[in-house]
């Protein structure tokens, strides 16, 4: 949960995502699963015309889809239970279920296979499906020993980009039995359903199978040796993963038990990370944004329930029954149905304003409904934080106001006195450069990207532009762990307004939910309120273990690695506080070998010089309504994108279906596709598409 999509593996879901859940910009070039798509027939009724399972006795078992009108457990024959969104479709087919989304946009089937390994339950599920896999490859993870699972595994396959579909198949198996789950389906589909298909998938409830529980016990002190050991991990994970520069801070019992600096502010240079380093937390700014507007309940001065069409009478969506509906906590919650739509915080940011917060969802018509599911807006965020800058501001310009309004009502009540929601105060004094990957490379080098290039946060600043150090963002974890008092003593903010943010607004998955600001898990089934955030240069994660008073704060300042980063590190906290199974160092080497893996892959897919037709055919200016112009010239390093706030190296291929497409080799978007079309180019993201024409 950042500002912008990336492929990231967390922690907090008992099973690695794979990609089931989201969208990345590394996988949407890739035109597969996570950020491809599937093809899926237009109805039942035209899938069994075209499946060929020759198998009277099996279709004999099938039943017709059937809409379910409220959240359904459906029960299979092993035992296993699944839990199904209300407005979904059901289906029974021979050895297991059938879902597709209230859209009919995407097919997730489910069988219960005898099968002893997941590779003879790939050839058993197609076969018994009667598909057959694309003859190309994306992406292929294989792990023993997760999640209770003797094997977890998902084979991702290339699909024509042309046809924008999903093929991917995920593998689950205990003893001599696997759970075979094929995805297919339309790209706008999984994104906007992306939350409701990890429900169903991840929220697989077989008998006999369960993660490690550590609900139950109480949580070593940290001190002497077990500080050592973390230390000395996060030190080993840090070199090994190439993360420039990191802050860590564990709090424990209501004191600051561990913060300290690892690396260096800036690749190839000296100055040492400390505790009172400044990072950008990216969208963990939420959780504080809420703060503001809980501080102004507390005083009066707003409601959680006001509607944001009293504060902005101005406030238009697509959607006039929305625009009525819509209240303060709706604009952070992720539930307003509003599609994500985070190229536009990409590309063209220099040319808009906070003040353009307020027209972001002119004509904008949401993609699902008021509730029924998780979509991610950081413009809905900025809206809601904007408004409360407002009402405790009301004098000043949008961007002052709500600096002003963070500093005076949420950091320094909390004593983050190193922290600033201003952007030129966050680059003063000792600050970490933001770093991020390529596909060029070399894969472990990352680049050192210009500070400039992070003001993109400035027009949605309440969404994800806080500067913050190790230190202060302990003290926020201790007064969030003590609801509301600072560890002087002082109620900062009331219990009940500061617990508001963490009631679950919206499902995110089979054991977590989406608040204000905030997101409510389990890791190993302990408890957890936790926010990640990213920028173009920084990724980082704040989580809390509220019933067992523990929290960490990990920021790092690079993107190519620090995913990884903080993923082990979290897992290794648990597995040290709470005695747990230690499988933080394996997961991490995996982690590793997938992401190389997947890098290699893509690196040699668009390594290829730009063919010269090519180059003439792009070279120029071109202009799209919503993103702005891009320039397109040849130089010495092969063809160049300027899109005006910053420019790129491109990668370029030819798809067997003739698809032409140009990619985004450098930071910040790395890995996004152009596909060129006659007398076009067409940027796309989840459900995001942009047609540029030339000028």
């Amino acid at each position: 949960m950042s500002m912008l999509p990336r492929m990231k593996k967390s922690v907090l879901r008992g099973l690695r995502p794979l990609c089931l859940a989201s969208l990345a910009l590394t996988a949407a070039s890739s035109g597969v699963a996570c950020g491809g798509d599937a093809r899926t027939p237009a109805s039942p009724t035209a899938r069994d015309a075209t499946r060929a399972t020759g198998d009277e006795a099996a279709k004999a078992q099938e039943t017709e889809f059937v809409a379910l009108t409220a959240d359904t457990t459906k029960t299979l024959k092993s035992g296993a239970k699944i839990d199904v969104p209300s407005g979904w479709w059901l289906r029974d087919v021979d050895g297991g279920v059938a879902f597709q989304d209230p859209d009919r946009e995407l097919t997730i089937t489910l069988l219960e296979l005898d099968a002893t390994s997941t590779d003879a339950a790939t050839t058993l599920a197609l076969s018994k499906l009667g598909r057959t896999a694309p003859p190309k490859i994306a992406r292929k993870v294989h792990e023993a020993d997760q999640a209770g699972w003797d094997e977890v595994a998902e084979t991702v396959w290339e699909t024509p980009p042309s046809e924008r579909r999903v093929f991917a198949l995920n593998l689950r198996r205990q003893g001599g039995r696997t759970w075979a789950t094929l995805l297919e389906g339309k790209i706008e589909a999984f994104s906007r359903r992306g939350a409701q298909i990890g429900q169903i998938v991840l929220g697989l409830d077989v008998p006999g199978v369960a993660d490690e529980d550590l609900s139950g016990k109480t949580a070593l002190p940290l001190e002497g040796k077990r500080l050592e050991e973390l230390e000395a991990f996060i030190e080993r994970t840090r070199e090994k993963v190439h993360v420039p520069g990191a802050a860590v801070a564990f709090v424990q019992d209501g004191k600051i038990v561990f913060e300290k600096g690892f690396g260096v502010r800036e690749r190839g240079k000296k100055d040492p990370i400390t505790p009172r380093t400044r990072f950008m937390i990216g969208s963990v700014t939420k959780s504080l944004s809420t703060l503001l507007i809980a501080s102004l309940v507390d005083s009066g001065k707003l409601k959680w329930d006001t509607p944001v069409k009293e504060l902005l009478p101005s406030f238009e969506t697509g959607d006039a029954a929305l625009t009525e509906k819509l209240t303060v906590a709706h604009t952070f919650c992720a539930c307003t149905g509003m599609p994500r739509r985070d190229l536009g915080l990409v590309f063209e940011y220099g040319e808009h304003k906070p003040e353009d917060a307020f027209k972001a969802f002119v004509g904008v018509k949401p993609t699902t409904g008021l509730g029924e599911t998780f979509q991610y807006s950081n413009q809905m965020t900025a809206i809601g934080g904007f408004l409360a800058a407002r009402v405790a501001e009301p004098n000043k310009p949008l961007a002052a106001a709500y600096a002003s309004a963070m500093k005076a009502r949420v950091f320094t009540p909390l004593g983050m006195s190193d922290t600033t929601a201003s952007f030129d105060e966050g680059r003063k004094g000792a600050v970490a450069s933001p770093h991020g990957g390529n596909l060029v490379g070399p894969r472990d080098e990352p680049m050192v990207l210009p500070p400039a290039m992070e003001r993109f946060v400035e027009p949605s600043a309440p969404a994800g532009a806080v500067f913050s150090t190790a230190h202060d963002m302990a003290r926020y974890a201790l007064v969030e762990l003590a609801k509301g008092k600072t560890p002087e003593g002082k109620q900062a903010v009331s219990e009940a307004n500061l617990l508001e943010r963490r009631k679950g607004r919206v499902r995110v998955g089979p054991r977590s939910s989406y608040g204000l600001g905030l997101a409510t898990s389990e890791l190993r089934r302990l408890p957890v309120v936790t926010h990640d955030g990213g920028t173009f240069g920084f990724v980082t994660r704040l989580t809390l273990f509220p019933e067992k008073n523990l929290g960490l704060v990990i920021l790092t300042n690079t993107t190519s690695a620090g995913a990884l980063f903080v993923d082990a590190v979290t897992q290794r906290l648990v597995e040290v506080a709470f005695a747990g199974k230690e499988q933080a160092a394996r997961d991490l080497d995996k982690g590793i070998e997938q992401d190389r893996e997947q890098w290699m892959k893509l690196h040699e897919k668009i390594a290829a010089p730009v063919p010269a037709d090519v180059i003439a055919r792009v070279s120029g200016t071109w202009k799209s309504e919503r993103l702005g112009t891009f320039a397109f010239s040849s130089t010495k390093d092969g063809l160049r994108v300027d899109v005006g706030e910053w420019s790129s190296r491109l990668g370029y291929e030819k798809s067997d279906d003739g698809t032409v497409r140009l990619f985004f080799v450098d930071p910040p978007v790395e890995g996004l596709p152009m596909t060129l079309e006659d007398g076009a180019i067409v940027v796309a993201l989840g459900q995001e598409s942009h047609r540029f024409t030339k000028k």
